[in-house]
């Protein structure tokens, strides 16, 4: 009842106030203006609510994460001066938990943060009163989580997502559909991208009492001062910044990637170094480029790996692109290579001038990191190569020549397990 009652008289001093005391930039206040109109301009800036952001299942406020910084820093200036903090009539808390866990859980977890800010705030600024400062936990923001998510552009399968949360109403069942959708593939990035954004507890302050003749220029004039800068910071619709809780995290950027780097892991673990790069062709297609080259002779020529071997393939990226991330997902490919090499194993070796192998490929890759997948791809086709037989003797130092022949192969010609590092650059919110 408190709540609404409240949310009743905010909307009536809103109406009321003049439409100049919401300019981003304010001008010079006369010494001699009327007490009336400095307590009414500082109540539109000091009615703007701010966010301060929680660690994982934690209720510590934490200076140093996220823009709390900032914003304990506003809350001094508000709150420092004995006076100016009692004009204040409500301190209105209220506190979040992400969806994720356990519900009961995270219900406990909002009303300790709730807690915590009102303990921070009385402690600090004994001028507040304790029980002028009022609580409202309201457990999982399942509201800002599908907000956030229809606004952002780069959460995979947004609409498969946007589905299970309008359609399944047992939450703990929609929490395990986002957690498979895809083998959590964008619930990996909610995870990473929008849930520390929902751990918050927003306060509210609202300046309602009668007080006449007060001179408060000097600290309304930099409390004005520092909250204007933000308000800028935060854009000109303050309202839908309120709402979904983006504060100075409002103005999104999406990456694109130039081009990737890969390693072959298997490779790597067999001492054949290898580089590959991958160009992203649109959404849907890539060109792939590798080149394998280890070239080592051990223990005084006995064994011989020597492979110089490039190829190049052409991948088509399955499923609706819109919503997924460039390089990502399932992709079948025509590839086509080919090189020459040294074999030798003690006594025995083979030597081939050029072979060459061409087929059909399956793959697929997912992000682990911010920039960091991993990709996994298996090719099936034709391996032609004409080779050398030779024995050595001489303590491997002469070579004898044995047997010319060739050989030909239908079936697995590669199998990859690779690390891709993507390099980036940045693309403005809102353009396509």
């Amino acid at each position: 009842m408190k709540k609404e009652v409240f949310i009743i008289i905010c909307g009536i001093w809103l109406f009321l106030l003049p439409p100049s005391v919401f300019a981003g930039k304010v001008a010079d206040t006369d010494v001699n203006m009327d007490a009336d109109t400095l307590l009414c301009r500082r109540d539109s800036f000091f009615r703007e609510s701010l966010l301060l952001y929680f660690r994982f299942d934690r209720s510590l406020i934490d200076s140093s994460y996220m823009d709390n910084g900032p914003t304990l820093g506003a809350f001094h200036v508000l709150l420092s001066n004995s006076t100016a903090a009692s004009l204040i009539d409500t301190v209105f808390i209220t506190a979040y938990a992400s969806p994720e866990g356990d519900k009961t859980h995270n219900i406990r977890l909002a009303e300790r943060r709730a807690d915590a800010v009102k303990d921070y705030l009385s402690e600090k600024y004994p001028a507040i009163e304790h029980q002028r400062i009022l609580t409202d936990p309201q457990g999982e923001n399942w509201a800002g989580l599908r907000s956030m998510i229809e606004e952002d552009d780069s959460v995979p399968d947004r609409e498969e997502v946007l589905m299970i949360l309008d359609y399944v109403k047992d939450l703990n069942r929609c929490k395990e559909l986002l957690k498979r959708l895809n083998c959590g593939y964008a619930y990996t990035y909610i995870q990473d991208r929008i849930l520390p954004r929902l751990r918050n507890a927003t306060v509210c302050t609202v300046q309602m009492k009668d007080v006449k003749g007060i001179a408060l220029l000097g600290k309304i004039k930099e409390e004005e001062r520092v909250f204007g800068e933000m308000a800028k910071e935060r854009g000109a619709d303050r309202l839908q910044w309120f709402h979904h809780g983006q504060s100075f995290l409002s103005a999104r950027a999406s990456r694109r990637p130039l081009f990737a780097l890969k390693t072959n892991l298997l490779f790597d673990a067999a001492l054949m170094p290898n580089i590959e790069i991958e160009l992203p062709i649109g959404k849907r297609w890539s060109l792939n480029g590798e080149y394998i080259f280890p070239w080592w002779l051990l223990d005084g020529d006995k064994y011989c790996l020597q492979v110089l071997s490039g190829a190049l393939e052409g991948r088509c990226w399955l499923g609706r692109r819109s919503n997924r991330e460039v390089l990502t997902g399932h992709f079948f490919g025509l590839y086509a290579g080919g090189g020459k090499y040294d074999l030798q194993w003690k006594e025995k070796g083979y030597q081939g001038e050029f072979f060459i192998a061409a087929g059909l490929s399956y793959g697929y890759a997912h992000r682990i990191a911010r920039n960091l997948h991993l990709e996994f791809s298996l090719g099936i086709g034709l391996l032609r190569t004409d080779y050398r037989h030779y024995r050595t003797r001489d303590n491997y130092q002469t070579l004898l020549w044995q047997e010319n022949g060739n050989y030909t192969w239908l079936g697995p010609t590669k199998v990859k397990f690779s690390l891709v590092w993507l390099l980036t650059r940045r693309k403005a919110a809102g353009k396509k």
